[in-house]
């Protein structure tokens, strides 16, 4: 009688616990951002200096909260997804950004419409950047990045044409002297 030997198991070696330990950093990742900015959040209250968030379309300022802290989350899940890359490119730029975005809205409050825009525009600008060098390391943490791109880019093209339209020489005047006829 022959007998014949099953392999069952494939070569290469068991990728569960690695999966594991990838997930886990990344969703350690998405928990530190917003963990830092309630750090940041707990010094400013000490100093008295409250947060302003972005909330467009008459929305309340806590969607604009939770909105940022959602944000916060996908940064702090891309920086995760490049720990768990071989060559991590762009981890600096990351985490500058995501140093930024934690900050921004405690700098917005003593901002003009001008100088809230041209952060953003700012911020929009090193967002692209941090986009450029991590999408080329990790297209998945190049997506998580987006969210906030759009929020931002949105938030400085809005800042830029609203400040233009209601700003000489564009603006219509309205402190013009009216003559009136004397009676």
């Amino acid at each position: 009688m022959a007998t014949a030997q099953f392999t069952i198991a494939t070569a290469g070696t068991r990728s569960t616990a690695g999966h594991l330990r990838a997930v886990m950093i990344v969703l350690a990742g998405a928990g530190l951002a917003p963990g830092l900015f309630g750090l940041v959040n707990l010094g400013a209250e000490a100093l008295d200096v409250l947060p302003l968030f972005f909330a467009p379309f008459g929305l309340p300022g806590w969607m604009g909260g939770a909105a940022h802290l959602g944000q916060l989350a996908l940064l702090g899940a891309a920086f995760g997804v490049l720990l768990t890359v071989a060559a991590p490119r762009g981890r600096h730029w990351l985490a500058a950004l995501i140093a930024a975005y934690i900050a921004l809205p405690f700098i917005t409050p003593p901002l003009d419409s001008l100088q809230l825009s041209l952060v953003c525009t700012a911020l929009f600008l090193l967002g692209l950047a941090t986009l450029r060098r991590v999408g080329a390391t990790s297209p998945l943490a190049g997506w998580l990045l987006t969210p906030m791109l759009a929020i931002v880019g949105f938030s400085a093209s809005m800042g830029l044409v609203l400040t233009a339209a209601y700003t000489p020489p564009f603006a219509l005047m309205q402190g013009q002297n009216s003559t009136t006829p004397a009676a």
